[in-house]
């Protein structure tokens, strides 16, 4: 079962389609949107350290979000969301507009689809995730890659599965981030002559 606050922090998740979405849709200029991505991550890093020191933004912050905190983001780690912001800003700077766009999207809605999905029906664990919870993301995943039409069908099924096992894997980042740099540097680097 999960909780109230869970899907919540699951919409949330899916809310930050708005990123890639406004790239495809609105910034034609890397750069130009980079630049407004950056001042707001520096928002974001601000507030989210700020949250531990400065009386008012705690409980601002408490009072709007604290239900929807993991553990580990309660006792001083940045939130998912920080990470989002951090992946997005390193993502549109590293990699092409296609990739960058793609890696975001499975990192939204791939890692959602694996933890509503792990913690309503997981059974079999992989470590603190799910097999049931993996296939999942896997799937959705699959099927954004397969109706992607801005790179090659083979680049965006293999990013696809390579988003998923950055989520499965247990690297010590948090998946916001390693999701879109892991799934979009393995695009990149099948993109490249060799």
């Amino acid at each position: 079962m999960i909780n109230r606050s869970e899907y919540y922090r699951k919409g949330i998740h899916l809310f930050n389609l708005i990123i890639p979405f406004l790239y495809f849709f609105v910034f034609t200029n890397k750069w130009e949107y980079l630049k407004i991505l950056a001042v707001i991550t520096v928002c974001f890093i601000f507030i989210d350290i700020g949250r531990h020191f400065v009386p008012i933004i705690k409980s601002i912050f408490s009072f709007f979000f604290d239900k929807m905190l993991r553990e580990h983001e309660l006792k001083g780690k940045l939130t998912g969301a920080t990470w989002v912001m951090l992946a997005s800003c390193f993502s549109i700077a590293l990699f092409s507009k296609p990739v960058a766009i793609l890696s975001l999207i499975y990192m939204s809605v791939g890692d959602t689809a694996a933890g509503i999905i792990g913690q309503l029906y997981g059974k079999h664990k992989i470590g603190t995730k799910t097999w049931e919870g993996f296939a999942a993301g896997l799937v959705v995943c699959f099927i954004i890659a397969i109706n992607y039409d801005m790179l090659p069908k083979h680049i965006s099924l293999i990013g696809a599965l390579s988003a998923m096992i950055m989520e499965i894997l247990p690297i010590p980042l948090d998946d916001n981030f390693k999701i879109p740099l892991g799934s979009g540097g393995i695009m990149m680097m099948l993109l490249s002559p060799i």
